[in-house]
Formats: structure tokens, C-alpha cells, sequence
């Protein structure tokens, strides 16, 4: 069987599909995007690109691995108090302990940066050996 020059769907404006040859699976002779085997996996692809671009997914990137549980305590005790499990003053309780972790995690970043541009600082200063007031 010769190899199509092109994928054989129609596209939604009724002209051909351009899918290069090297694109077209020669024993159905639709490319990827229109083979009909392939439907679950373009739906597979569409869910986990949408799931990556979420707002939510794009923040958590963000946030330290090791504050992500303090976040998801955050979001349950939302969740919790629409959904009457616990009172709102249970709900700021843990709300005011998160901020406060954020806090102290936020004070040890600033830490580290200090000390970080101190050393290098230092280090800059320092006079190099030979170079120094004789």
C-alpha cells in the first residue's frame, strides 16, 4: 500500500487536513489529530494540558513543596465550614495558624538571603592573599 501524501480528514472548514506525511499513520491514513483510534488519547492530552494551566496547578507550582500541606488545610477548612463540619471560629483558628507558619517560613527565606549576601559581600571585601598593604 503506498503511503498517503496527506492525512484523508476534512477539517472543519472543508478543506483537506495539512498534516505532513511524516505525520500520517499509513495503515489508517489520518494523522494524529483525526485518527479515530487515537480519540481517547486527544481527549487524554486536552484534559492533562487544561489541568496544567489551571490557575490553582500554576500556583501550587509555586508553593514549596513542604507548605503545600498548610495550603490544603487552608482549602479543607473552607470546605468544611460551607459545608457546616465545622464552625467559622475553628476556621480562622486554622487560618491565623497558617499565616502564622507562612510567616515563619517567610522570616527563615530572608534568613538565608541575608546570610547569603553577607558571605558574599565578605568575601568580595576580603583582600586577596598577595594583594593585601605591604
Amino acid at each position: 500500500m503506498d503511503e498517503p501524501r496527506h492525512c484523508s480528514a476534512t477539517r472543519r472548514d472543508g478543506s483537506p487536513c495539512a498534516a505532513p506525511p511524516s505525520a500520517v499513520d499509513a495503515a489508517t491514513g489520518f494523522c494524529w489529530a483525526h485518527s479515530p483510534d487515537k480519540r481517547e488519547a486527544r481527549r487524554a492530552a486536552r484534559a492533562k494540558g487544561g489541568r496544567g494551566k489551571a490557575t490553582a496547578a500554576r500556583a501550587e507550582k509555586l508553593l514549596p513543596s513542604h507548605m503545600r500541606p498548610v495550603l490544603a488545610a487552608v482549602f479543607a477548612a473552607l470546605r468544611d465550614v460551607r459545608s457546616g463540619a465545622i464552625a467559622p471560629a475553628q476556621a480562622s483558628a486554622i487560618a491565623s495558624l497558617a499565616g502564622a507558619a507562612v510567616k515563619v517560613y517567610q522570616a527563615g527565606l530572608l534568613e538565608e538571603r541575608i546570610a547569603a549576601l553577607e558571605q558574599a559581600g565578605a568575601v568580595a571585601i576580603a583582600p586577596q592573599e598577595g594583594q593585601g598593604r605591604t
